[in-house]
């Protein structure tokens, strides 16, 4: 029995996956196995998932009508046969070392459930970016479910016991943030939190990601933490942090409608965004006023 299944969830991923999978079988660490799902794809990931299986008995493909990322996780954890539950989509990176100190970590912190360590945002500029930077996040930890509830950790490459998928019913069909859900309802029935300072993954960031877009992940975490709170005894403390995070959350998305009154469509709209973000709302208007004015074209109203 491997000590680590890898879930990888693919749809429409044959641009990425050949590297994340060669990612996987440039682990130190040889104890794994690797399901790869793809979820109803109309391109060539099938087929390469296949290759990959035909040249690797650790690999392994299950292929399905498309139910979403939610729907992949369940059917290659239900095939899962390891110890351990390691996640990775289909374009993200584990570092070659991410296998073998992950069971060293949980060879020297035993009795934990869940197990999540340091990374980096990898730009399409091909930079790198550590999630948790100097002064952040620098020792070993546990987080507590309020902890997660204000904030989720960084879950690329993260891994759980086995057990829990089927303590807690799987993952939910028909959410949005189904990692982050899975997440809270593990550890509201008691799963127990360990993080590792060291950067062990990459995580692609781009704009045609299913998480792009602001406001849906917003709204998707107000009703993730409120279903957590009709669902589970939550204590009174973590119920001060679902109202935290819910009025953090409906602050954000505010800003956010508020700002795209102005913000025009077409090329400028990533950069009217970006001043926004700078300079806040007032002055990412006076700047763009001064732009348009300076184009000849004229002063917005």
């Amino acid at each position: 029995m491997p000590r680590f299944s890898i879930v990888v969830p693919a749809y429409n991923a044959e641009s990425t996956l050949t590297e994340t999978l060669d990612a996987i079988l440039a682990q130190s660490f040889g104890g794994w196995e690797c399901v790869v799902v793809d979820d109803g794809s109309n391109d060539e990931t099938l087929r390469i998932a296949s290759a990959y299986a035909r040249s690797d008995s650790r690999i392994r493909v299950i292929h399905q009508n498309n139910l979403g990322t939610a729907g992949a996780y369940d059917a290659g954890v239900s095939s899962a046969t390891g110890d351990f539950v390691a996640l990775c989509s289909a374009d993200d990176i584990l570092l070659p070392e991410h296998l073998s100190k992950m069971s060293d970590f949980i060879g020297f912190e035993d009795g934990y459930d869940i197990y999540s360590s340091n990374g980096y945002f990898w730009r399409p500029d091909d930079s790198r970016e550590l999630v948790y930077g100097p002064g952040q996040r620098e020792s070993i930890h546990s987080l507590e479910l309020g902890d997660v509830i204000r904030n989720c950790f960084y879950s690329v490459g993260a891994v759980y016991r086995r057990r829990l998928f089927t303590d807690i019913g799987g993952y939910r069909l028909d959410v949005f943030g189904e990692d982050y859900d899975f997440w809270l309802r593990a550890m509201a029935s008691g799963a127990r939190h360990r993080y590792l300072p060291e950067p062990l993954s990459l995580h692609k960031v781009s704009t045609t990601r299913k998480s792009a877009s602001l406001e849906t992940v917003y709204r998707s975490d107000i009703r993730l933490v409120t279903d957590l709170r009709r669902d589970f005894a939550l204590s009174a403390e973590d119920c001060r942090a679902v109202d935290e995070r819910v009025l953090e959350r409906e602050s954000l998305i505010a800003q956010l409608n508020q700002s795209s009154r102005f913000i025009p469509d077409g090329p400028h709209a990533a950069a009217a965004r970006i001043a926004v973000r700078l300079l806040g709302d007032r002055g990412a208007r006076r700047l763009y006023r001064v732009l348009k004015s300076m184009s000849g074209r004229g002063t917005p109203r």
